[in-house]
């Protein structure tokens, strides 16, 4: 229903022709009391008489129709998502985790984790990558080292993904690297 290039106006008038009978499963839109009113003496406003909490939602779901807010369920938390700004959103920006990130955020983790998953050649690099990071923090590598040994292996996995050297090639000179710069830190 979200892929369809209907306004939301013509998707409720599609829902509601396919679903409207079912009370249990469909929002049964009810008469609201609203007024106009001069709010602080400077102000005239349409207000909102709720009868229950129900009445509040019933006046929300109106709101985003009239104002054509689409909605989306969010791939991370599962939960629905007023869609603003990029149509193509899929994540909402509802914290999600005890770091304070956002579902948007750890979609984009989760998304890039995924399309590195089956790259043999990446998790290599990674894991050299990342040991070579915890030698600096005990004091066995320097950092002019290792960013050095950085940029070097950056165009090296470019050149495995390019197909102008193997993956054989790169795993040989990640080897070879680290003994060089081992030997390096020893002298």
């Amino acid at each position: 229903m979200d892929g369809e290039k209907k306004s939301v106006s013509e998707k409720m008038v599609a829902y509601y022709n396919a679903e409207g009978g079912d009370t249990l499963y469909t929002s049964q839109l009810q008469p609201q009391s609203m007024s106009f009113e001069v709010i602080d003496r400077k102000i005239f406003a349409e207000v909102l008489y709720p009868r229950d909490i129900y009445g509040l939602i019933d006046f929300h779901v109106r709101e985003c129709v009239k104002r054509e807010v689409r909605m989306r369920v969010c791939k991370n938390c599962l939960r629905y998502f007023a869609v603003t700004g990029k149509a193509s959103m899929e994540y909402c920006g509802r914290i999600c985790d005890s770091k304070g990130r956002t579902c948007r955020e750890i979609g984009a983790i989760n998304t890039w984790m995924q399309r590195k998953q089956g790259d043999e050649v990446f998790k290599e690099y990674r894991r050299e990558y990342k040991k070579r990071f915890a030698r600096i923090n005990a004091g066995k590598l320097t950092k002019s080292v290792f960013y050095a040994w950085s940029e070097e292996a950056k165009k090296k996995k470019e050149d495995c993904d390019n197909g102008t050297i193997t993956p054989e090639d790169f795993s040989r000179w990640l080897k070879e690297s680290r003994e060089r710069d081992v030997a390096k830190t020893m002298s």
